[in-house]
């Protein structure tokens, strides 16, 4: 602990009636636990980021990509069945089509092409382009920035888009699934909150502070209530290992009487330190077992060292010294 009379690390020392009166000594947020709060809420902030860049371009760019293929697709299913005209490939009203559609694959079962544009018009839904006028009805301007204008022509443009210089069929997109744009608003949710979260919760620590008076052993709490050793009575440490323990204050306290004081040691420092300051001044007796318990351990044996009660072992390639020589 630092001098608490020099002022070291915890303030200056002032001087009144002739003697040197020292001034309480503060706590500091420990930077080990800042620093790693801090890390872990900019790597969530990070996946909030990316969650949402997914959410907003990546995932609707791909699915907007493969609606266009399995547009391509329903289109060919027409032509193969001769049946592509303005009449069938015009879709007037996209969500009652889906309706429909969905209504029939669970009834009668789909027909001709409907396979086809039952999937053209879902993955349109996944991706907000349900709309007659942008994306299904002809002649449109498409939500792509394209005119089309018939059936046919729009069949020949994406025939086109989906083949390779060198005629062979290009890439086809991945179609989205019902889950892949909601699990990255969820990411994105669950980034921006709890990073956001963290954020808060170092800049709460930060503002709160203990004192500590060496000189009396009072510790001042950040909502101003203080405890000195007599207030104690017990030390609750059986949740030392996880950095926290309880100051369990005597009934007859102002202002915690009767309570118990949870207080983060990982957090603060060196709270620890002064805990247990007040706890030897406190309990003496429970201080003294301690060091007692703390003398009885055997010191360990300094290195090369052997026991006296330790076999000796002999090399069978070394004679004894009273051996006779040859």
């Amino acid at each position: 602990m630092r001098d608490a009379a020099t002022g070291e690390g915890g303030g200056s020392t002032t001087s009144g009636s002739g003697a040197d009166t020292a001034a309480p000594l503060r706590s500091r947020v420990s930077p080990r636990w800042m620093r790693r709060i801090i890390i872990i809420a900019v790597v969530l902030l990070g996946f909030g980021v990316w969650g949402l860049i997914d959410a907003t371009v990546v995932y609707p760019g791909r699915g907007e990509k493969a609606a266009q293929f399995l547009e391509h697709q329903f289109l060919q299913q027409l032509e193969q069945r001769r049946e592509l005209t303005e009449s069938r490939a015009a879709i007037k009203d996209p969500a009652a089509e889906l309706q429909r559609l969905r209504a029939a694959r669970e009834g009668t079962g789909l027909q001709g092409a409907e396979p086809a544009l039952l999937v053209w018009l879902e993955q349109l839904a996944l991706v907000g382009r349900l709309d007659a006028s942008q994306a299904t009805d002809i002649p449109r301007d498409d939500f792509r920035g394209e005119r089309v204008e018939s059936a046919r022509g729009r069949l020949e443009s994406l025939g086109k888009a989906f083949t390779s210089a060198q005629g062979a069929p290009a890439e086809v997109p991945s179609p989205l699934s019902a889950w892949d744009i909601p699990v990255q608003w969820l990411i994105t949710a669950g980034g921006f909150g709890i990073g956001a979260y963290l954020l808060l919760l170092v800049a709460r620590v930060r503002a709160k502070t203990f004192a500590f008076e060496p000189a009396i052993m009072r510790l001042t709490l950040p909502d101003g209530s203080s405890l000195a050793p007599a207030d104690l009575e017990d030390v609750d440490k059986r949740r030392w290992h996880k950095f926290y323990c309880t100051l369990r204050v005597k009934p007859g306290h102002p202002t915690l009487g009767g309570k118990g004081v949870e207080l983060d040691l990982m957090r603060y420092e060196p709270v620890e330190e002064w805990v247990l300051a007040m706890e030897r001044a406190a309990f003496p007796d429970r201080a003294a077992d301690d060091a007692k318990k703390a003398g009885d351990q055997p010191a360990a044996p300094a290195q090369g060292a052997v026991s006296p009660d330790a076999p000796t072992v002999v090399d069978p390639k070394t004679p004894p010294p009273d051996a006779p020589k040859a």
